[in-house]
């Protein structure tokens, strides 16, 4: 919980009332959604407040009255403009300093109060932060549901849930899908050529290796992956669709299954190839009146080559290898791969070379006919386009804190749910971060009704800006030496935080510096219905008080936990109680809050381990969770 300031101030109970913006939800009794808000109140300051020199508000939980000795009553006047709670006490009852939340359990803080005395009335109000003592997160506070409340039973068997969430994710289905469509594929063809039909060549094995490699880029190419997103993740069209067929579209974030699935069925048709080749090449070498060429040679040393570097690949790429050494598997993946590329080529053009002269044919005829030549063609095209779009980048730093800095770009606008790649040192290394669109600037009419500017930086200008946090080597150099000038490469690409757009209304859940992909939604999309659980060590130290503003503009009642003095919480607990609570008969009946309406669904951005851990908690208990992969 972040601590409100306790610095005190002397107003009038009517100045108070007039520019405080008491709103009547944070005031009433909290419903069951909103509990674990009070619980973990974050300082928030008011904007309206801040308008007015004198006075300074870090967003009070609540406030408590109490009058002097022998004061007058309030005025009907003032009683009438105070929220419903206080309007149905007494006014002995508030000038008694009683609690205007009989269900939270608070306490008053007292150092450097001021007050003021009404002169005509003689009546003293005392205004303080009022904390509300943490309770295990997920707990009810209601008085008959006095009790913690247990999450319910995992759905099924131990062995279900594994080959259900687990084993069973739709990742892995369409991994399993491209791969066992290739092995279908080889099964016909050996039958074929079991029976004497032919169908089975190492041509073909090598058609086959071009074909699954062309697939694995192309999905990976970021402008498709936009076009998959707006297919399937597009908010204007998804919402008009049933909520079953939305929580099966929003799986559009899994398409790395394609990727990984068509990689290793091309290293298997690989190891196909070369088997097929060397007996080729063997029978050709046993048969008396063939003489061996060079070319041969270079082919087989050639392709043995590539087979050992796209099992290299492979290895590196392994969930467990790739988590423990990410730095090796990112060169591995990038120096290897385009070394397969260039091996790739040398081999077509030998056995092109090696076909043209035991046919006597034309080469560039041999070639043009070979399919290989032109996925490969395809191929490299993939490679190399996203280096086209490489640019140093003017970048302006604006330091949150000694462990956050914020990257500021105005070459282009992003949207949210996008990630761009940055780099001080391109061909060594990049990282993605997901970009915050620039907030719309207020017009006069706006600032008319009372609507309150975004504390972001940048409003109403072109570009967006990404949040860095200290996560290591690369991100501590940048947040201690806050660059003028950053590589980008390619164009931002959509992520999974884009399907959190598709449910209305939806749990954004994050921990630490995950809350910068949560942010585009909040800034770009300030009118959608969220409902926020942030759980990080010292927020307001390590992220300022812009970001906790921004969180706090898109869900009022939005839980910001800080685990330095609260600890580690049970985020699964969290958010299944406020999930469950959202279709209780009170909360579908109060329409005044911005996210009513029964949750739909619960998007996480977390290191991998929690990500999985939520995931399949909630995934288990039959609640719609989505968390990025790591799969690349």
């Amino acid at each position: 919980m972040i601590h409100e300031s306790s610095s005190s101030f002397l107003v009038s109970p009517l100045l108070l009332l007039l520019h405080t913006p008491i709103r009547h939800d944070r005031y009433t009794q909290p419903t069951p959604s909103s509990r674990c808000m009070h619980r973990h109140s974050s300082t928030h300051p008011s904007h309206h407040v801040a308008q007015h020199p004198h006075i300074h508000i870090t967003r009070p939980t609540m406030l408590s009255f109490t009058a002097q000795a022998g004061s007058a009553a309030l005025p009907a006047e003032l009683v009438t403009s105070l929220p419903s709670t206080l309007q149905n006490s007494d006014a002995d009852s508030i000038g008694a300093g009683l609690s205007t939340d009989s269900g939270a359990t608070s306490t008053t803080t007292s150092s450097g109060r001021n007050s003021i005395e009404k002169e005509k009335g003689g009546v003293a109000v005392t205004v303080a932060p009022v904390q509300i003592q943490n309770q295990n997160p997920g707990e009810s506070e209601d008085a008959d549901d006095a009790q913690p409340r247990p999450l319910p039973d995992k759905a099924g068997s131990r062995a279900y849930r594994y080959l259900r969430w687990n084993f069973g994710s739709v990742y892995r289905r369409i991994f399993t899908l491209a791969f066992i469509g290739n092995i279908a594929v080889l099964a016909v063809l050996a039958g074929r050529a079991f029976a004497c039909l032919g169908g089975l060549s190492y041509s073909g094995s090598n058609n086959a290796v071009a074909a699954n490699l062309l697939a694995a880029l192309v999905v990976r190419n970021e402008h498709v992956v936009n076009i998959l997103f707006h297919v399937f993740a597009s908010p204007r069209v998804a919402r008009r669709l049933p909520l079953r067929v939305r929580h099966l579209m929003a799986k559009v974030h899994s398409y790395g299954g394609v990727h990984s699935g068509c990689a290793v069925a091309a290293t298997f048709w690989y190891i196909v190839f070369l088997v097929q080749l060397s007996q080729d090449y063997a029978r050709f070498n046993a048969d008396a009146s063939s003489s061996w060429t060079g070319i041969k040679t270079a082919v087989l040393i050639v392709s043995y080559g590539v087979v050992v570097l796209l099992l290299a690949i492979l290895a590196f790429a392994h969930p467990r290898c790739r988590v423990v050494a990410h730095n090796w598997f990112e060169c591995v993946h990038r120096f290897l791969g385009w070394s397969v590329v260039v091996f790739f080529w040398a081999q077509v053009m030998l056995i092109t070379a090696d076909v043209a002269t035991l046919a006597h044919r034309s080469y560039g005829l041999v070639l043009a006919a070979n399919p290989s030549f032109w996925m490969l063609t395809a191929i490299t095209g993939l490679v190399i386009y996203p280096w086209t779009r490489l640019h140093l980048r003017d970048v302006v730093a604006e330091p949150l804190s000694d462990h956050c800095i914020k990257l500021n770009f105005d070459y282009c606008n992003a949207h949210f749910g996008q990630a761009v790649r940055l780099a001080d040192q391109p061909l060594k290394e990049t990282h993605a971060f997901a970009t915050i669109p620039n907030p719309a600037a207020l017009s006069p009419e706006d600032i008319e009704k009372g609507m309150v500017p975004s504390s972001m930086s940048n409003a109403g200008k072109m570009g967006f800006s990404v949040v860095i946090s200290n996560a290591g080597d690369w991100t501590n150099k940048i947040i201690r030496n806050p660059p003028t000038k950053m590589y980008t490469r390619g164009v931002p690409q959509y992520g999974v935080m884009r399907v959190a757009g598709m449910f209305d209304p939806v749990i954004v859940m994050a921990t630490g510096s995950g809350i910068a992909p949560c942010l585009s939604l909040f800034v770009e999309k300030p009118e959608h219905p969220v409902r926020i659980i942030w759980s990080t060590p010292n927020p307001l130290a390590t992220f300022g008080q812009g970001i906790i503003d921004a969180v706090y503009a898109a869900d009022p009642e939005a839980v910001i936990h800080d685990t330095r003095k609260d600890g580690r919480p049970d985020l699964v607990k969290m958010a299944y109680n406020i999930w469950r609570d959202s279709r209780s008969e009170s909360h579908l009946a109060d329409t005044t809050k911005k996210a009513a309406g029964a949750i739909e669904a619960v998007v996480i951005i977390s290191n991998q381990k929690v990500t999985r851990k939520v995931v399949y908690g909630l995934e288990s208990r039959g609640v719609a969770a989505y968390g990025a992969l790591f799969d690349s």
